[in-house]
């Protein structure tokens, strides 16, 4: 019978969880993971100045684009890669932005022979342009 009054005394307290270390517990993981998102994207803060006589000049820029096939184009119309760089060069004294436009399959050697062709006409300002892919 003894037994069985042990038993009965141990179901009738109430379980005791201290809540003190636990919200201690918590507390710290609230720490460091409010420092590791605070490291995890380091920014630069800055504050630039304004210009009230910026512009955007799409009307001066010419299009050059290389198809999947590898066939040039300036602008609309269809030339050969020996034409690229006298044509180019009449355009230089105009400060014009080339916009460099690949097709997703055409070889990288190709691009970057555009590019020399660009740079020995005496164009500096190059922009490689892309397209936003559905869905995004």
């Amino acid at each position: 019978m003894q037994l069985v009054r042990r038993e009965r005394r141990r179901l009738a307290q109430d379980p005791v969880i201290p809540l003190a270390p636990l919200i201690d517990v918590v507390f710290l993981l609230l720490i460091f993971f409010m420092l590791i998102t605070r490291f995890l994207n380091p920014t630069i803060d800055l504050s630039l100045p304004e210009s009230t006589t910026a512009q955007i000049n799409d009307n001066r820029s010419v299009l050059v684009a290389i198809d999947a096939a590898g066939q040039l184009w300036l602008d609309e119309e269809q030339i050969d890669w020996s034409e690229l760089t006298p044509r180019l060069s009449g355009l230089a004294d105009k400060g014009l932005t080339v916009r460099l436009r690949a097709d997703g399959g055409t070889e990288h050697r190709m691009v970057v022979q555009a590019f020399d062709c660009i740079r020995t006409a005496g164009l500096e300002d190059i922009a490689l342009e892309a397209v936003k892919e559905p869905g995004n």
